[in-house]
């Protein structure tokens, strides 16, 4: 993750370009055409465009924390609207009953508390390593106990009111312009959504993802067209070993049969013996498909979809694209169903034109949430 340090420079350098009068001429790379002189060396003209063919890891490294940057803007801009809907629909709640939100709020989370047992109190107590007498500490772990458990209740009961409420939300992640990658697409050519998953095979977060994952394929079936790309991490002994295979039986059409089973499969199917078994119990050509894993034939295709994250700023796994717009991260259910109705019913073009700059152009040529890369 992103380092809070790095995200602050970034935060305080994106205060300051917003900061200066449109006089000052100020462009930043993201908003220039690739065919835009950047400098003239003896009548030669260097365009934007050839900068963008150095892909070296400076360039990669800086677009990377640009791109964290950025989500890490949207993300506090998402939980400070988060909190002002739940605002709102609490005050709603509570003038029906002449009330304030914090008094109905206090008294729902209390009337669904209890004080804690005595042996939980003593848990506690064991647990905190306070020196004070057990009777003397009594009164603080409960009071402790209680507000805890107060602030869950809190919250349950404002979700209950919110479930019940038609939000509509026009604030949208980040976007980058990412292409499908060279597997098969799972859904509809003409899907009005795409999601764009780069992810490995071995990453923890990623084979937790792949459950919500075929969740959003099943409910939306034909609006929704689902790309996978390989970004096996280096850390992950056979992530990329696991990635050619799956293009070993996309060779024989069973790409999404066999990307399917190596999510939902132990971990010791992703060593080589796992992967030979599993192409043969999905009827593979066994020979043909053991000729392909050990010839790495498809390892080129594997690193042409890395080096593509990495120009894209990723570092770490899963991070997805829903018609280019960024999730980081292993997201709910909820919320990528919601991005999707979001983007489906129109909500994408409402929100285009509200969106801050630094929003809308996220770096756009160019998370886990498992590791960084450098």
């Amino acid at each position: 993750m992103i380092k809070l340090a790095t995200f602050t420079k970034f935060f305080l350098a994106a205060l300051l370009i917003s900061a200066l009068p449109p006089a000052c001429g100020l462009a930043l790379a993201e908003d220039q055409p690739p065919s835009e002189v950047v400098a003239e060396v003896g009548g030669h003209k260097i365009t934007l465009g050839q900068l963008e063919q150095h892909s070296n890891d400076n360039m990669n490294r800086a677009r990377s924390q640009l791109v964290q940057a950025h989500i890490g803007m949207y993300q506090a801009e998402r939980a400070a609207l988060d909190h002002e809907i739940d605002k709102e629909i609490l005050s709603e709640a509570a003038a029906k009953e002449n009330l304030s939100g914090d008094q109905l709020l206090k008294r729902e989370a209390q009337k669904r508390v209890k004080d804690p047992s005595e042996e939980t109190i003593k848990v506690f107590y064991l647990a905190s390593g306070v020196k004070d007498p057990y009777e003397v500490a009594r009164p603080k772990l409960i009071a402790s106990i209680r507000g805890f458990e107060e602030k869950e209740a809190g919250d349950a009961f404002i979700a209950e009111l919110r479930a019940k409420q038609d939000v509509k939300i026009n604030l949208l992640p980040p976007r980058q312009e990412v292409a499908i990658g060279e597997t098969p697409a799972a859904g509809p050519a003409d899907a009005p959504v795409t999601l764009i998953e780069f992810a490995d095979y071995q990453c923890p977060y990623c084979r937790q993802e792949e459950t919500t994952l075929r969740k959003l394929r099943e409910q939306f079936k034909d609006r929704l067209k689902v790309s996978y790309r390989d970004f096996p991490l280096p850390m992950h002994q056979y992530a990329r070993k696991a990635a050619e295979a799956s293009r070993c039986a996309g060779e024989q059409g069973q790409y999404w049969p066999y990307h399917d089973r190596l999510f939902s499969g132990a971990a010791d199917d992703l060593a080589e013996a796992g992967l030979k078994s599993i192409a043969r119990e999905l009827k593979l050509d066994g020979d043909k498909f053991d000729k392909c894993l050990a010839s790495s034939q498809e390892s080129a295709a594997v690193d042409k979809d890395f080096n593509a994250g990495k120009d894209l700023g990723i570092t770490g796994t899963p991070t997805m694209y829903i018609n280019g717009y960024t999730v980081s991260g292993a997201a709910t259910f909820d919320t990528l169903r919601q991005l999707v109705d979001q983007i489906d019913s129109g909500g994408e073009k409402n929100a285009a034109g509200v969106q801050s700059k630094p929003q809308a152009k996220a770096a756009e040529k160019a998370s886990s949430q498992t590791a960084l890369l450098n």
